[in-house]
């Protein structure tokens, strides 16, 4: 490549010479034929407008010459169409005589000659070089853009792509060099789209909320689910004021921009969030904030439950405790008459009893909480446990007159925990009983469908109205209160019911009207006969 610029930098520079050489040589022949043809009128060219400005001269700037309009041969020239005139040119540097004519346009031509013949023929001579100076100047260009574009060529040919570099041995390093460079970046170009692409879809599949706060308030990153807690459709590039509008928010997001990390439990379109607030700190310097948004719903919820549920609890316990004490202490007290003694003893019997029976269910609801019920499932016919607990019920349904009616197929299987079954149907069929009117009835239904043991109880009672249907499962919840000690309820058995659908992979639904009657519909999955 060397050698290549080389030879065509010297064919440039000969070959400006000789056009230079060529041209001038023609020039000045031309230019010495005519000083002695004319005199040499026309060495020296100017063109002035009325106004005395000299808008053309082939010896000097017209920008840099002053106003001609006191000139003799101007004024001449303007008041009789000829003027001529002979004195010292500041331009020139030499004793100078001017002719000027009047042109037709009004403009003014004047010619100058000096009078000094070799320094006067070098100053006249000065603008031909200068015109062969551009002419060999614009040669010379497009002659160097033509070898520039040769010399190029062979770089811009360059396949980066191939094993081997084609063109100038001097670029081989440099070829190497930038294959090396290349193949670096598009493995550092792959690890970023690598993370970027993890980080993205970490950040748009997670249940948590995103928000990226520069230190200005603007929000420079935020998650689908941001957008989904805070109800908004777009983020990004908006003032956080803009985005969330709530009071608690914006104060601890300005606490946390100016470096103070915090986090608040908030509510959001019905949900309970716990977020955190983490300014995002380069040493002293705070960049922005990092806010989270966790959704602790239902760990809200399960708190609110827990502290119900012990509660009630201390309530449920009380209440047959307080009895049994009271009656105890009568009995040992010798205050309890002898008459009073067996009333008393089977007082302190049955709340013996209900306190057992509640022990045993918190018990049972504590062991699916734990996960720590074993399946022990069998094989059996479902409709015979349904038969035996109908029939265990017979004597309280007989105390209502009412009417407990056992349909389906008898020939139903399902693998399960037999005990848990036999007691999602007592307990079903025991409410059922409790909470209908007297002289109501009962149907018990057993139905398979796409392989799905359904299971119906369905009475003829009170109802359950709407707004308590959602909490009835809840563990001590009681839709009458007053009717549940006088049935001698826990509120727990519901909980339980839907403890076992669960843990059996089923579920149970509830279909109710006041006055009308409800029905409990659990799905099991269905066991092929053997």
């Amino acid at each position: 490549m060397t050698k290549r610029i080389f030879r065509y930098m010297s064919l440039l520079i000969l070959l400006t010479i000789l056009f230079f050489a060529v041209l001038g040589g023609f020039a000045f022949s031309g230019t010495f034929g005519a000083e002695v043809k004319d005199g040499l009128k026309t060495l020296r060219v100017s063109i002035i407008n009325e106004s005395g400005e000299v808008i053309f001269d082939n010896v000097a700037d017209p920008g840099t010459l002053e106003n001609h309009l006191d000139r003799p041969e101007v004024v001449g020239a303007i008041q009789n169409g000829t003027g001529e005139s002979e004195r010292f040119s500041d331009t020139l540097g030499e004793t100078t005589y001017y002719y000027a004519v009047r042109l037709a346009d009004g403009n003014i031509l004047r010619l100058a000659l000096t009078t000094d013949n070799a320094t006067g023929l070098l100053y006249r001579f000065i603008s031909v070089i200068l015109i062969c100076l551009v002419l060999a100047a614009f040669f010379a260009f497009l002659i160097a853009q033509r070898l520039t574009k040769r010399i190029i060529a062979p770089i811009n040919n360059i396949d980066l792509d191939a094993d081997e570099p084609d063109g100038y041995d001097e670029l081989v390093p440099f070829f190497w060099k930038i294959e090396t460079q290349k193949r670096e970046l598009t493995a550092q170009l792959a690890e970023i789209e690598t993370r970027n692409t993890t980080i993205t879809a970490i950040m748009e599949n997670m249940r948590e909320g995103l928000l990226l706060l520069n230190e200005n308030g603007l929000v420079m990153l935020a998650n689908e689910s941001v957008l989904e807690i805070l109800g908004v459709s777009e983020a990004v590039g908006r003032n956080m004021v803009s985005v969330c509008r709530d009071v608690t928010f914006l104060e601890t997001a300005k606490k946390c921009l100016a470096g103070e990390k915090s986090e608040t439990v908030m509510g959001f379109r019905d949900r309970i969030y716990n977020v955190l607030f983490n300014p995002v700190l380069d040493g002293d310097a705070i960049h922005g904030g990092v806010v989270l948004f966790i959704d602790i719903t239902e760990r809200y919820a399960a708190e609110a439950q827990r502290k119900e549920f012990s509660a009630n609890v201390s309530h449920e316990l009380q209440t047959p405790l307080t009895t049994i004490v009271a009656l105890s202490e009568m009995i040992a007290d010798g205050t309890a008459k002898d008459k009073d003694l067996q009333p008393f003893a089977d007082k302190i019997s049955s709340q013996s009893l209900r306190l057992i029976n509640i022990i045993d269910d918190i018990i049972k609801l504590s062991e699916f909480d734990e996960d720590a019920v074993p399946k022990e499932f069998t094989r059996f016919h479902l409709y015979d446990v349904a038969d035996a607990v109908i029939r265990g019920l017979h004597e309280k349904a007989a105390a209502q007159n009412i009417t407990v009616e056992l349909k389906g197929d008898s020939q139903l299987f399902i693998e399960a925990n037999m005990r848990m079954i036999d007691e999602l149907l007592y307990n079903l069929v025991d409410n059922a009983i409790k909470y209908n009117r007297i002289g109501g009835d009962v149907t018990v239904s057993l139905s398979a469908k796409d392989d799905r043991v359904r299971i119906e109880v369905k009475d003829s009672g009170i109802g359950i109205s709407q707004e308590h249907i959602s909490r009835i499962f809840e563990r001590f919840y009681r839709v009458d209160k007053s009717r549940s000690k006088k049935t001698g309820g826990t509120g727990l058995g519901l909980s339980i019911v839907k403890h076992i659908a669960e843990f059996h992979g089923g579920q149970v639904e509830v279909e109710s009207k006041m006055g009308v009657g409800t029905n409990f519909i659990c799905t099991f999955e269905q066991s092929h006969e053997e």
